[in-house]
């Protein structure tokens, strides 16, 4: 994890000499002594070395973020995703045209592969008790992406292929390829970057992505990525023609930086075709080194993990 010059010198700000401590005569005391001496100066110097490092990155040299290109954008999007493991606790509340609402906890667990930055994401339904235990399981590679489905009530891992990955989850306005958007990962496809815009004060990269439709529901994908954050602000989804059919808009006032990290803890997509919304609130949040790889295999993704 980074860490600024300013925490890098308070760990090591204290004394380096404590006559007082040692006995002058002691020559294992002194030997001891200044091999903590030595030691501590290899630690600050390493410290700033890791620094120095990321501070000559391509992105950190990157000064005028305007100028960033489309891959430059990706990465910089990808550090908020997290090389190492995380979970977070989901609510999902879904809004009919009624007002009627519907809730459903889930949580998200997230663990790129050991040799690649190939995408893996388990989905697990905590509450509510119908719908308690169903998972879900998208792996991606290079190559294609596959979806798993695991229904608790007949207990079966099922393949799910073609227009399925498009459809509504729990009666939501998130699809799966829509939860993918919330985890900060740009939908594949053809990617141009067109005129930057403002959103809440703030400047934003515009992406526009020419997707499959059968494997995303929509032809084209107009995502907002804050500059300063290189976190998703918006994204509209169209289906046909130019208007959206869907958007999903963070609440940016949310907008919560965990060094080096940056998350959003709301959205809210709206189906402009049903007069429906659904609000996602982020309720948990982990980082977990050691996820264990039986949680994003088809054999042991369902399996409940507290």
């Amino acid at each position: 994890m980074e860490q600024s010059i300013q925490q890098v010198l308070a760990k090591y700000n204290k004394p380096l000499f404590a006559f007082s401590n040692y006995q002058q005569n002691n020559w294992l005391q002194l030997i001891l002594m200044f091999r903590e001496i030595a030691m501590r100066f290899k630690k600050v110097f390493l410290g700033f070395f890791i620094l120095g490092l990321a501070a000559t990155s391509p992105l950190a040299q990157a000064k005028d973020v305007a100028s960033r290109s489309i891959d430059d954008i990706r990465a910089c999007m990808r550090v908020n995703v997290y090389d190492r493991g995380s979970l977070r606790d989901f609510q999902i509340k879904a809004v009919d045209q009624e007002g009627k609402s519907n809730t459903v906890k889930v949580k998200v667990f997230w663990k790129p592969a050991k040799s690649s930055k190939d995408v893996r994401i388990t989905l697990q339904v905590i509450k509510p008790e119908t719908l308690a235990g169903t998972a879900y399981l998208l792996t991606r590679s290079k190559d294609e992406e596959q979806l798993y489905l695991y229904l608790s009530a007949i207990r079966r891992v099922k393949s799910v292929i073609g227009s399925e990955m498009t459809q509504k989850l729990f009666g939501s306005d998130f699809t799966f390829a829509d939860i993918k958007q919330v985890q900060g990962l740009i939908l594949d496809g053809n990617v141009q970057r067109v005129a930057d815009q403002q959103i809440s004060g703030r400047p934003v990269y515009v992406l526009e992505t020419q997707t499959d439709k059968e494997q995303t529901g929509y032809r084209m994908v107009r995502s907002y990525v804050d500059h300063e954050s290189c976190v998703l602000f918006k994204s509209e989804l169209f289906s046909e023609g130019e208007t959206p059919h869907k958007t999903m808009e963070a609440d940016v006032s949310t907008l919560l930086e965990v060094d080096p990290w940056w998350l959003i803890l709301s959205y809210r997509m709206t189906d402009h075709l049903t007069g429906t919304h659904t609000d996602l609130a982020l309720s948990e949040f982990y980082i977990h080194e050691r996820l264990p790889e039986s949680l994003f295999t088809p054999d042991g993704f369902y399996k409940n993990r507290e």
